[in-house]
């Protein structure tokens, strides 16, 4: 797979909803481990991140912080707003949210790799299936039927 397909942004979109777990869960305030986080991971979003955090700090507005962020970094702001709205929102434990979303994606990359694994057999089978068919046919099938009719 290459750098850029999507297992690969999965799997990092799922290592930085642990780290916002684990910064929350140490005491960190949503915007403190939003920034943290984002500084930590770095690229665009990291950057994303920690423009949301730091958004947020100055009082922005949730909506706007996150709209923001999520202009500038398209791939899994939305997830990560997700598992956060409640929290910042209602007061909600982020905890059960964030392992919430980490158990989805870790359904979802399951499943697109159970699906990839089934098309790899499917592209296997198929030239291993003309190759042995000729054989078949000629080591077990004609000198059968040449018994048969001799």
């Amino acid at each position: 797979m290459t750098a850029a397909s999507p297992p690969d942004d999965a799997l990092h979109a799922m290592l930085i909803l642990r780290l916002l777990r684990v910064a929350i869960e140490q005491g960190s305030s949503i915007p403190d481990a939003c920034e943290a986080v984002g500084h930590a991971v770095g690229g665009n979003s990291g950057a994303a991140l920690e423009q949301v955090g730091g958004m947020l700090k100055r009082g922005v507005t949730w909506t706007d912080a996150w709209h923001v962020g999520e202009r500038q970094q398209t791939g899994f702001m939305p997830v990560f707003r997700a598992a956060l709205e409640p929290s910042w929102l209602h007061g909600d434990a982020p905890s059960a949210r964030l392992e919430a979303a980490l158990e989805q994606m870790d359904s979802d990359e399951r499943a697109a790799i159970e699906q990839e694994g089934a098309h790899l057999s499917v592209q296997l089978l198929l030239p291993m299936g003309l190759c042995f068919l000729p054989a078949f046919i000629a080591v077990g099938v004609i000198p059968s039927i040449a018994s048969f009719v001799a």
